[in-house]
């Protein structure tokens, strides 16, 4: 018989289980010797309750809360932006989807297709991966699967234009660069109008982009995008010609070889032009001046002999007050320049800016001017008219002396200061018709056609010549109030005395 009991805690059945240090006390049948025991099976231990655990020992709660927080940090599923899904993630990650997704990409143009990186496509992908974030949040159910958030796409107008023209080579048409020429005929520049050419509108693709991303095309092919054309205006526009053709003329009377900022040598446009060419640069639009070195060294090899001269003073005559009256001589500057030496290389580098004034490196010496103060005096008595002149009143000396006549009895030649108002090199004096002959009626009684050398100086009065009569000197008054002179003299008062010269008649 075998006697079956309970096993104590802490006693070895040999196998290790259960053993402990404590003591315990074991019941044997009456009249049992050596009985054979076997340990009999005990209740199992109750289990404490102190929370609800799952799998790896991870808290039911932690893992609510960690669900909590990922719905507050995560795009709602099902979610578009900028035609990419971003559910479940987070706006950074929906940032760069968006991007590699646009990159990626393709759409159909003209009957090509590219992707959005060979058309320079762009977005602002992180404003539309925060726009989905808070429109769509994760924690948001009834937002979830239905979420559609796009942004305007930009366009790299170079690098699109680029593709394009080698992918769809059809749409496109060269425009013509508008040119400056040289008229020889009007012997200044003009324009040959530019023409525009066809090419893809990059802004129009642009914004039919944006449209067909907002409508969530379907994934797995090529987005249909319309090309607009556009005229594409050439490199170097008409306008851009004119400009630059009006910049040329308006140094036409100022173009040449300049000393010290005065112009010591002018240069037509004819000739300038012969020295460059003007092309527009395909690139940039702007007119690029080419030199000819050869044309300009010719044109400056002999520049001194043309360039130099030597001074020359101006005449001014001047009345007692110091007034200019007339200018008797034109002052010029004088020039003087000893080399060429970098003059070829100058005009060269001030062609390509444009600029037709070329500056040398010499001496200008400055003119002066010469004041000649004149007067003339009429002496009735002794018959004669003097004409002095002097650097001014009170210095002036007598140049020259004539023998005169004056006005007869009842048309006497009038004494004064006065001064000449007007001259004639030649007219008809009294009444005359317009072919010198005597005019019946008329307020005179004579006629005198072709009166040579007059210079008024009084009313009717004046000096001129005298062809009619030989008779000059003290006595001979002969005229109707005028001083009459031999026509040489008279043409010497002509030139002397000009308008403002003070005239003294005295007896």
């Amino acid at each position: 018989m075998t006697d079956v009991a309970t096993k104590p805690e802490g006693v070895s059945d040999g196998s290790g289980a259960g053993d402990s240090a404590n003591p315990a006390t074991t019941v044997l049948a009456p009249g049992a010797e050596n009985p054979d025991v076997q340990w009999a099976q005990v209740d199992p231990p109750k289990k404490r309750h102190l929370g609800l655990w799952l799998g790896f020992g991870i808290p039911l709660a932690l893992i609510i809360a960690a669900a909590i927080v990922a719905s507050l940090l995560l795009i709602g599923p099902g979610v578009r932006a900028g035609g990419a899904s971003v559910g479940l993630m987070t706006p950074g990650m929906a940032a760069e989807t968006v991007s590699t997704h646009l990159a990626d990409a393709e759409f159909e143009v003209g009957g090509a297709t590219l992707t959005g990186e060979q058309l320079g496509l762009s977005i602002d992908a992180g404003t539309v991966a925060d726009q989905a974030h808070e429109t769509y949040p994760a924690w948001n159910i009834g937002g979830w699967g239905q979420g559609q958030v796009s942004g305007p796409v930009a366009i790299d107008a170079e690098k699109a234009t680029e593709a394009l023209r080698t992918a769809v080579p059809d749409l496109y048409s060269e425009s013509v660069n508008a040119e400056v020429v040289f008229d020889s005929d009007a012997g200044r520049y003009t324009t040959t109008p530019g023409e525009p050419g066809l090419g893809v509108d990059v802004d129009a693709l642009a914004a039919s982009i944006t449209e067909a991303l907002a409508a969530a095309p379907a994934e797995g092919g090529p987005i249909a995008i319309e090309a607009v054309q556009t005229e594409v205006e050439p490199a170097a526009t008409t306008d851009e010609a004119t400009a630059f053709a009006t910049k040329l003329n308006d140094q036409a009377d100022t173009a040449g070889f300049f000393l010290q900022d005065e112009r010591a040598h002018g240069v037509p446009l004819t000739t300038v032009q012969s020295w460059m060419d003007i092309a527009p640069d395909p690139e940039s639009g702007d007119f690029v001046v080419t030199p000819d070195m050869g044309a300009i060294e010719e044109a400056i090899k002999d520049l001194p002999e043309q360039v130099n001269q030597d001074v020359v003073n101006e005449e001014v005559v001047t009345n007692s007050a110091g007034d200019r009256l007339h200018v008797v001589k034109e002052g010029q500057d004088g020039y003087g320049i000893t080399s060429t030496d970098g003059v070829a290389d100058g005009v060269a580098e001030s062609l390509k800016a444009g600029d037709m004034q070329f500056e040398l490196q010499g001496e200008v010496v400055k003119f002066e001017t010469i004041t000649l103060f004149r007067r003339v005096e009429v002496d009735k008595s002794a018959g004669m008219t003097y004409m002095y002149e002097g650097p001014a009143a009170g210095q002036e000396k007598l140049v020259a002396s004539y023998p005169v006549a004056f006005g007869k009895p009842g048309f006497d030649t009038q004494t004064g200061h006065f001064t000449v108002y007007g001259q004639l090199t030649q007219q008809n004096m009294g009444s005359c018709t317009p072919d010198g002959k005597l005019k019946p009626g008329g307020s005179y009684d004579y006629c005198t056609p072709n009166v040579k050398w007059v210079s008024y100086f009084n009313g009717d009065q004046g000096f001129h010549g005298t062809y009619w009569h030989s008779s000059f000197g003290p006595g001979n008054f002969l005229s109707h109030g005028c001083v009459n002179m031999t026509e040489a003299a008279a043409e010497h008062m002509y030139r002397f005395a000009q308008v403002g010269t003070e005239v003294w008649v005295h007896d």
